[in-house]
C-alpha cells in the first residue's frame, strides 16, 4: 500500500509539473483559505484540510504555441476555443408550380428575439450541442426558431468569424398544404414562441435582395443566400447533374481594415 501511495503521489506531481508555467514566470505560493469552524460544518465537527484557492496566470504549456490561463495551484489549463455555429439556408419548393416554368422557391428567415441584432432577419442557426452532428444541430435550430421541419443536405458554406466557426447547409423544408378549391400549394405554417424568434416567414430571393443590409442580422445572411442562389436555386437554372460545388469559405476581417472588404475569400485548393 505504501508503494502504491508513493507511485500515485509521483504521478500527480508529474501531471502538475507538466502544465507548470514556462521558465521566466514566478510561481506564486498558493494561498490557504481558512475552512469553516467545526461548529459550522454539516458533520458536526472534526478537523478539515485547508482548501487551496486557484490562482491563474498567463503561460505557454509545454508543446504548445499559445499562451493560456494556467492554474499555478493544480496545473489546470483553461482553454478558450471558438464555438461551432450550425444553421441552414432552408428552402420550400412549391410542388404545384406550372410545368415548364421555374418552381416557386421560398427561403425561411427568422426575426431575432435575442441580442445581438434583435429584431433583424437572419437564418435559423445557433450553437451546436454536445451529442449531435452538425446536420442534426442545423435541423434542431430551424425547428426551435420557426417550428419548421427541415432536412439539411449539402454543406453550403464555412465562415471563420471572431470566436466562432459557422457551418451552413442547404436544407429542404418538408410539408405544406393544398387549397382544395384552387389547388394552390402553400408552405407549412410556422410557429414561434417569441423567445429566440419574434417571428418567422418565407421570402423569395428577390425579397431578400431588396432588403437593406441593416434589415439583416449579419453579413453572413446575404453571403449564404447569394451563394445558394448562384449554385443551388432551381429558379436560377440549377439541375442535379452530379457536379461538385465547393462550399463557400470566407474569413471575416477582424479588426476591420479601413478601405478593405469586410471578408477574405479563402483560396480553393486543387486535389
Amino acid at each position: 500500500p505504501q508503494a502504491a501511495a508513493l507511485i500515485s503521489a509521483r504521478v500527480m506531481a508529474t501531471r502538475v509539473m507538466a502544465f507548470a508555467p514556462s521558465a521566466g514566470h514566478v510561481r506564486p505560493k498558493p494561498r490557504r483559505v481558512p475552512t469553516r469552524a467545526a461548529s459550522d460544518r454539516a458533520d458536526g465537527g472534526g478537523d478539515a484540510a485547508p482548501r487551496l484557492e486557484p490562482s491563474f496566470q498567463r503561460a505557454t504549456p509545454p508543446g504548445e504555441t499559445h499562451e493560456r490561463d494556467v492554474c499555478t495551484t493544480c496545473g489546470f489549463v483553461d482553454y478558450k476555443n471558438p464555438k461551432v455555429v450550425v444553421g441552414s439556408v432552408a428552402v420550400w419548393v412549391d410542388p404545384g408550380s406550372p410545368e415548364g416554368f421555374p418552381p416557386t422557391e421560398k427561403i425561411l428567415l427568422c426575426k431575432r428575439g435575442i441580442e445581438p441584432r434583435i429584431g433583424k432577419w437572419g437564418l435559423p442557426q445557433g450553437f451546436m450541442e454536445l451529442g449531435e452532428t452538425s446536420r442534426e444541430g442545423a435541423a434542431r435550430e430551424a425547428f426551435e426558431e420557426s417550428g419548421a421541419y427541415v432536412v439539411p443536405g449539402v454543406l453550403l458554406s464555412v465562415y471563420n468569424l471572431p470566436g466562432q466557426v459557422q457551418l451552413l447547409y442547404v436544407a429542404t423544408i418538408k410539408g405544406g398544404t393544398v387549397d382544395d378549391a384552387t389547388g394552390e400549394h402553400a408552405p407549412p405554417a410556422l410557429n414561434t414562441d417569441g423567445t429566440e424568434s419574434l417571428e418567422a416567414g418565407y421570402f423569395t430571393y428577390d425579397d431578400v435582395a431588396g432588403m437593406d443590409d441593416d434589415e439583416l442580422a449579419f453579413p453572413t445572411v446575404r453571403w449564404a443566400i447569394d451563394y445558394w442562389r448562384a449554385n443551388y436555386s432551381r429558379v436560377a437554372g440549377f439541375t442535379r447533374t452530379g457536379r461538385v460545388v465547393q462550399p463557400q469559405q470566407r474569413v471575416k476581417r477582424w479588426p476591420p481594415v479601413e478601405g478593405e472588404p469586410g471578408f477574405v475569400d479563402e483560396v480553393d485548393y486543387a486535389y
